[in-house]
């Protein structure tokens, strides 16, 4: 059987990718992304033995695009700005993109595998605090900051802020999370300037 040459894994994540913006993740199926690419849904096939594994890859795209627009925002900043504007930029994205957001967040694994991308954005959240000196451990700050944004994206997605704009909303949590943070590098830049008593 013959297909069409210029039809890819990459091409196929590409449509799927457009269909899912324009028309929501509910309405992609292998019928419909093959009628967009022109193809015989069994050609889709050869790439992607099942939805299922459309999905994942899908996915792992998805958390590429959002890593990458993270790092941009990140860029040349200094810590506290630089997790302000990862922050903001993770609520643009999932306010803008929310087919992209939703696709990620609803197909994390396929038989127990996490997409690449995943253990990825979680990297770049954790080397926000590689170089920390706190009185906290720093998975457990990273997952902090995480939850509380995560958090609030949801509450958003689920039309639950009660009217409140979610931009201002998320600039106090910011501005309560990153005093505490800087709080907690001053007490510990405190504590290791203050001499120690000698060991006999």
């Amino acid at each position: 059987m013959s297909y069409p040459k210029k039809l890819s894994r990459e091409a196929i994540v590409a449509a799927a990718l457009a269909h899912i913006e324009t028309h929501g993740v509910d309405a992609l199926s292998m019928r419909t992304l093959a009628a967009d690419l022109g193809v015989a849904p069994n050609a889709l096939y050869r790439y992607f033995p099942s939805k299922t594994d459309l999905s994942f890859a899908l996915a792992d795209e998805a958390g590429r695009i959002l890593l990458s627009a993270l790092q941009a925002a990140a860029n040349g900043l200094t810590l506290l700005d630089a997790v302000r504007a990862t922050a903001q930029t993770y609520l643009h994205f999932a306010r803008t993109r929310p087919a992209l957001y939703a696709v990620k967040m609803s197909h994390c694994k396929s038989g127990g595998e996490e997409p690449p991308s995943h253990a990825q954005v979680w990297d770049f959240v954790l080397s926000f605090t590689a170089d920390l000196h706190t009185p906290w451990d720093r998975e457990d700050l990273a997952l902090s900051l995480w939850a509380a944004l995560h958090g609030l994206v949801e509450l958003d997605r689920a039309d639950m802020l009660d009217g409140r704009d979610a931009q201002a909303t998320l600039n106090v949590m910011l501005d309560v999370l990153l005093a505490g943070l800087a709080s907690g590098l001053a007490a510990t830049t405190s504590a290791s300037a203050t001499p120690q008593p000698r060991q006999a």
